[in-house]
C-alpha cells in the first residue's frame, strides 16, 4: 500500500440551529475528541456533519490551525452544513489546484443541480496526481412528513453524481451519515437508493454488531458509512464506531451507548473511524 489515510466522521448534532435563538455550542470536548489520537494516530481527514457555525467555532478553528489542517466549511444559516479538514502535509497529497482557486476543487450541493439535495460537500485534491474527491454527506430526513420521496430523491441525485465522478476517472472517498443501511444488499437488486454507483463503489461499514445511532424505539442501527470507487484489489479499510466520548464529564450522565435518550445539543451518533490503505 502506498498511502494510509485515517478518517474520522461525526454527526455532531447541530440540527440546523439558528445561532441567535438557541444555546447550541460546539463544546471544547467535541473539538478535542475529534482531533485527538485514535489507536495511536491523529486523523488525516476529519468530516463533521450536522455542522453549524456557532459558539465554540473559534476554538475549533484554532485547534485545526495549530494541528496544521486545511479546513473547508459548507454552512448556511438555518440549515446543516459540513466541515472537512485535511492535514496540510500528507505524503503523495497535493492541494495545488485548490490553492490556485481552480474551478470544481471545492463543491457544495449546488453541483448536484437539484433543489432537494442532501447535505453535501466535496473537496478535490490530488493523490499520486490522480484527482481524488473527498466528500462529506448527510441524507436529510423529512422531519415534517410533507414531501413524499424526499430521501429517495436525494439518493437518486447522489447516485448520479457519484457515477459521473467515476466516469471522470476521479477516485472518490465519500463518508457520512446516509440515514440508511445496506448490509449485504449493497450490490444487489434490493439496493434501490444507490443502485448505479453500487456497481463501481464498495461499501465499508463496521462489523454488524456495532451501531452508530439508536432510534427512538430503541433499535440500534448503522447509519454512518464510507463508500469508495478505489479498486478493491488495491484497498484495505478497517473501520469502527467509536462511543468512547460517552461519559458524565461530557454531559452524558449515566447514558449508555444503546440508550435512545441521549441529551439534546451534543452528539447522538458514534464517530466513524476509518483507516484506508491503497
Amino acid at each position: 500500500y502506498k498511502l494510509n489515510l485515517s478518517i474520522s466522521e461525526w454527526n455532531i448534532h447541530g440540527a440546523a440551529t439558528l445561532p441567535w435563538n438557541k444555546s447550541y455550542e460546539i463544546k471544547p470536548w467535541i473539538v478535542d475528541t475529534i482531533t485527538s489520537k485514535y489507536n495511536g494516530e491523529y486523523p488525516d481527514i476529519i468530516i463533521l456533519t450536522e455542522f453549524i457555525v456557532a459558539k465554540g467555532f473559534d476554538y475549533l478553528q484554532k485547534r485545526l490551525e495549530d494541528m496544521n489542517y486545511n479546513w473547508f466549511i459548507s454552512a448556511s444559516t438555518g440549515s446543516n452544513g459540513i466541515l472537512i479538514a485535511i492535514k496540510n502535509i500528507i505524503s503523495n497529497v497535493s492541494f495545488d489546484k485548490i490553492l490556485k482557486y481552480e474551478n470544481s476543487t471545492i463543491n457544495t450541493s449546488d453541483v448536484l443541480y437539484h433543489h432537494t439535495s442532501p447535505d453535501f460537500y466535496e473537496i478535490v485534491i490530488d493523490i499520486d496526481n490522480i484527482p481524488t474527491s473527498i466528500i462529506g454527506i448527510r441524507i436529510k430526513k423529512d422531519i415534517h412528513n410533507s414531501n413524499p420521496g424526499y430521501t429517495q430523491t436525494q439518493f437518486h441525485i447522489l447516485d448520479s453524481y457519484l457515477t459521473y465522478l467515476s466516469g471522470k476517472k476521479h477516485n472518490v472517498i465519500c463518508v457520512g451519515d446516509f440515514n440508511a443501511y445496506w448490509g449485504i444488499c449493497w450490490n444487489t437488486s434490493k439496493n434501490n437508493t444507490l443502485s448505479a454507483c453500487s456497481k463501481t463503489y464498495s461499501l465499508h461499514t463496521p462489523d454488524r454488531n456495532e451501531f452508530s445511532y439508536v432510534l427512538p424505539n430503541g433499535k440500534k442501527v448503522q447509519l454512518d458509512h464510507l463508500i469508495t470507487n478505489i479498486q478493491i484489489d488495491t484497498l484495505k479499510i478497517d473501520n469502527h464506531y467509536d462511543w468512547t466520548f460517552l461519559n458524565n464529564t461530557n454531559g452524558y450522565s449515566n447514558i449508555a451507548e444503546d440508550s435512545s435518550q441521549k441529551p439534546v445539543g451534543i452528539p447522538d451518533h458514534a464517530i466513524l473511524r476509518c483507516n484506508i490503505n491503497f
